[in-house]
């Protein structure tokens, strides 16, 4: 790991890189009960650190197999998601910015608390009702991950339903704009040739290949969503 530390900084990444043993250890716990140490810690400060580092990851795999990011950013997560034996990626330090909201839609980033988020959208008398009961501790980019739901959800529905699209950066270390597509757009997608498109396809051939079996999994719970009157 110490190998990859000097080459994430000879790359020009200019966030934060730690593994002192006080900084792991408070990143090995998140809401759940689980406990996992990770080997190292790094807070981008930008879109370009992000993609410095996911690019050396997959450069890097073939001599380190076990080498992994997980995203985190409040770490109020109860099933675990937030933790990792490899490199956890704090979003929460200096991704915290609420670019616009209108009373229609918002754009912010992952490490943006929503109770900072909530007081934006109130002053345009708007509020995104699937936040969770941690409300007041939870970050924007938590709850998209988890598609977080809570008192209101129900009623409008989860955070899934309130996003309308998403800029992440593949595995390449290429920054895309993902969002829901029509069926004549993903084959335009699928037909791109270039890394984007094969994501696409392979996970569409995967989808495919396996309906019968992800539909059959679907839970069958009671809960249904009551349209708002």
């Amino acid at each position: 790991m110490e190998e990859f530390k000097k080459k994430l900084v000879s790359r020009g990444f200019v966030g934060e890189i730690l593994d002192d043993p006080a900084t792991k250890e408070f990143y090995s716990h998140d809401a759940s009960l689980f406990e996992i140490k990770p080997q190292l810690v790094v807070c981008p400060k930008n879109a370009d650190d992000v993609q410095k580092l996911v690019s050396l990851v997959a450069e890097s795999k073939k001599k380190m197999p076990r080498l992994s990011v997980t995203a985190r950013s409040a770490g109020t997560d109860m099933s675990g998601g937030a933790v990792n034996e490899s490199v956890i990626v704090d979003f929460n330090k200096h991704f915290t910015r609420i670019e616009s909201v209108s009373p229609k839609e918002a754009h912010a980033q992952p490490g943006v608390f929503y109770r900072d988020f909530e007081k934006e959208t109130i002053k345009h008398k708007a509020i995104m009702p699937s936040y969770p009961a941690s409300r007041d501790l939870c970050t924007i980019g938590g709850m998209v991950a988890n598609n977080s739901g809570g008192e209101k959800s129900l009623e409008y529905g989860k955070t899934k339903d309130f996003v309308q699209e998403l800029r992440v950066v593949f595995a390449d270390g290429k920054e895309y704009t993902v969002k829901p597509l029509t069926k004549q757009q993903l084959v335009a997608k699928m037909s791109q040739g270039d890394y984007e498109g094969k994501v696409y396809k392979k996970l569409f051939e995967l989808i495919e290949k396996h309906y019968d079996t992800i539909k059959a999994a679907r839970p069958n719970v009671s809960k249904e969503r009551r349209k708002a009157v």
